[in-house]
């Protein structure tokens, strides 16, 4: 992160000398401005939801489930973010203009419950039990733009409005676990947990739309802040059971190793809910915009 500042540091220094190099340069009019801009900010976050899975009620030899079940639920930390752009716009005040957004790592925290409750005849008494485990991950993403700008140059504060088309790019991974409940030799209840993760390549086509205003120190650099909103697709990801391997159970700490573990992954994938990723967010920025 620190070579991060001290790149972007640089790079504006190097910019706001070009800038007024260029400024004292005497050119003929020219029938349009090259804008280049850099900022910082916040995405406000993304949007995600909570997966349930329920196994629903069921009996064996010598109790009931009257039921089991549980919610993975994740949470988003808001990341920060960097943009750069270009415009290229005309006396009029319409151009075009390319940006890049890059969105740094939303950490994924929260937790996944489970719990089962029935009534047990041997011993007599009430079932109830519980566990959670905690959620882990990140998002990954970064956002290309074309987009159509008009700039209503005042002077010294200039406001700007700007909308078009987005690419988005990213990943999210996420791991976390899930209790399953079973009849053991003897009899009893017990239950273990089985490692669940997703990890999904995030792309596709979205909108964004903004605004903001350059408030000018020189007639070739600019303060600016800005405001957007990108419109980009909600993914739906799916859970995936890990049910290899040897497991240790909870109730009466016997390790256990599954006959079939694909089949059982298969059954408890199939009732857990998939997770519902929203990548659309807004967001806000500040920083410095050059003219050339």
């Amino acid at each position: 992160m620190k070579k991060f500042f001290k790149t972007m540091g640089i790079t504006i220094l190097v910019l706001c000398f070009a800038a007024s190099l260029s400024a004292q340069i005497q050119r003929p009019s020219k029938p349009f401005k090259i804008e280049l801009g850099l900022n910082f900010g916040s995405t406000l976050g993304y949007g995600v939801t909570e997966s349930s899975y329920s196994y629903g009620s069921w009996s064996a030899w010598w109790f009931d489930i009257d039921s089991e079940s549980g919610d993975i639920t994740p949470e988003l930390s808001t990341p920060l973010c960097f943009g750069g752009n270009i415009s290229l716009i005309t006396k009029m005040g319409i151009g075009v203009q390319f940006a890049l957004d890059y969105n740094f790592n939303s950490d994924i925290t929260g937790s996944t419950s489970w719990s089962a409750s029935g009534f047990d005849y041997w011993y007599w008494s009430n079932i109830s039990e519980s566990n959670s485990w905690d959620v882990t991950g990140t998002v990954k993403m970064m956002v290309l733009s074309l987009n159509v700008i008009y700039k209503y140059d005042t002077g010294m504060f200039n406001p700007w409005f700007a909308a078009g088309g987005s690419y988005y790019t990213g990943n999210i991974e996420a791991s976390s676990e899930v209790g399953w409940g079973f009849s053991d030799s003897w009899g009893d209840f017990d239950y273990l947990s089985f490692p669940v993760e997703i990890n999904e390549d995030l792309s596709g086509i979205g909108f964004n739309v903004g605004g903001g205003a350059d408030i000018q120190f020189t007639p070739n650099i600019a303060f600016s802040i800005e405001a957007r909103y990108f419109i980009l697709k909600e993914h739906e990801i799916f859970w995936e059971t890990d049910a290899s391997g040897q497991h240790t159970s909870y109730i009466w700490d016997i390790t256990y190793t599954i006959t079939s573990p694909s089949t059982l992954e298969d059954n408890i994938n199939d009732i857990i809910e998939p997770m519902k990723f929203n990548a659309s967010y807004p967001k806000l920025a500040a920083g410095f915009k050059f003219s050339f």
